[in-house]
């Protein structure tokens, strides 16, 4: 199926992936606050997958009205087309933003990766606000050109990892803040992706399949170049393909290296070092193990910043028994280790405690940890999305937050591709010491054209 586009300013410069684009003339101004009347009309692009919590969380807050409904597969999309039968559904979300772009004042991204950025960046040079699940984008790039166009924009924006909006850091920051942990000297982060949920590396293309009738494929694909549809990888098990996933290291970090990034202030490494298991240019490694260096910053001193995926675990971890690393209840784990105390936390930051556990009731008894002082977000990354740009202020992982972050974790995937510790200059996006990895920054491979200005 081809489109054709009638805004043709729209991603002027993503043609060869090399600037901002342009926002159209005919983009309103985004409404915000007192505009929106106390409502927020959301649009939903993705609702059968990911997005069934954006249906769930947007569908029971009295303050927002799903408004349309954006998917490429009827079967997939079911539950929310039938939980909210009136809202008008589409397969395009240009034919979307065309019909009913004056109804819409938000939309909330929640497709595979690599549709990301040219969905958000559609609904931004439209004047929406913009929810996108993360990783932010499947490229830094992608990421940094979208905060640029959001900003350009005035829009309000959010990336879904949803542990920033919970406690968990703002505790270990207050620990830390406290001279609880003291200076903070090494972070261990591990998780049991891939293998748990999807297949990883030296995979071989499958062999095309029949597409289902419900599904339009060549809208899945998007950007993206053609393969052959297989249901090995549609509608799920993508996120291990480097055309459209960022494998573990993209997809979890913006989970787990939230806590130290937002507790510590961590900001970008100046070297990133990756071993990996075999991997090929259709797909991610199976395992992997990444080291980020970060400078000294401000009043703390530099901190090692250790990766594990694909069952990989750190060992001999100070103040921490190995049984509390080898136990499968704790499959996906952060711990962070000061000159003082070592902490740890789940994969959202949830329940932090000291370690050894006699040490965490001993400082509870003295009464020794600070009472809660970092201001508390109440209701989830959905709701805070939603109600910020009701009362005209920005969310918290906004983009400006997002899209740094997101770079950092996805400079993890480049670590793996150039084979060799990279030193990393984020002011021009480029790697001194390694040149020939700086074509790992932007895509790979060219938009496919029916989805580019004509």
């Amino acid at each position: 199926m081809k489109y054709e586009l009638n805004r043709r300013q729209f991603l002027k410069g993503a043609a060869a992936l090399g600037g901002l684009a342009m926002l159209p003339a005919c983009a309103s101004a985004p409404k915000k606050g007192a505009d929106l009347n106390g409502k927020l009309n959301v649009a939903i692009v993705g609702p059968g997958g990911r997005g069934s919590a954006a249906v769930k969380e947007f569908g029971s807050d009295p303050k927002v009205q799903i408004v349309a409904f954006c998917d490429v597969d009827d079967v997939r999309a079911a539950g929310a087309y039938n939980k909210f039968p009136n809202v008008p559904r589409f397969k395009d979300y240009r034919v979307m933003m065309d019909k009913m772009g004056k109804d819409i004042d938000a939309v909330a991204v929640c497709t595979p990766d690599h549709m990301h950025y040219p969905i958000s960046l559609w609904a931004i040079a439209n004047g929406k606000h913009v929810y996108c699940e993360k990783p932010l984008c499947r490229t830094m790039w992608e990421c940094n050109d979208l905060q640029k166009a959001a900003a350009k924009a005035g829009v309000f924006t959010q990336m879904g990892n949803q542990g920033h909006t919970f406690d968990g850091w703002r505790q270990i920051r207050e620990w830390y803040e406290a001279g609880i942990l003291g200076e903070i000297k090494e972070i261990y982060h591990w998780t049991d992706r891939p293998h748990v949920f999807w297949p990883q590396g030296d995979l071989a293309m499958p062999a095309g399949q029949p597409v289902p009738a419900t599904l339009d494929y060549d809208l899945w694909l998007g950007v993206a170049p053609y393969q052959p549809y297989n249901n090995a990888f549609v509608p799920f098990k993508w996120r291990g393909l480097r055309n459209y996933g960022t494998g573990a290291i993209g997809d979890m970090a913006c989970h787990f290296m939230d806590v130290p990034y937002s507790a510590f202030d961590l900001g970008y490494p100046s070297l990133v070092t990756a071993k990996c298991t075999k991997f090929n240019n259709y797909s991610w490694p199976s395992a992997a193990t990444i080291v980020y260096d970060f400078p000294a910053k401000g009043k703390r001193g530099p901190i090692k910043l250790y990766w594990y995926d694909g069952y990989r675990k750190p060992r001999n971890v100070e103040r921490v028994e190995q049984s509390f690393i080898d136990d499968k209840r704790n499959s996906n784990c952060t711990i962070i280790v000061g000159t003082k105390q070592t902490a740890s936390c789940g994969t959202y930051g949830e329940k932090p405690m000291i370690h050894p556990r006699a040490k965490m009731v001993e400082l509870v008894k003295a009464k020794a940890l600070p009472d809660p002082y970092i201001p508390r977000i109440a209701g989830g990354p959905h709701r805070n999305w939603a109600h910020s740009i009701l009362e005209g202020r920005q969310p918290v992982s906004n983009f400006d937050y997002a899209a740094p972050f997101t770079e950092v974790a996805l400079l993890g995937t480049i670590a793996m591709l150039a084979q060799q510790p990279l030193q990393y200059d984020p002011e021009t996006m480029t790697f001194p010491n390694c040149p020939e990895a700086d074509k790992y920054v932007k895509s790979l491979y060219a938009y496919r054209k029916e989805f580019l200005p004509s």
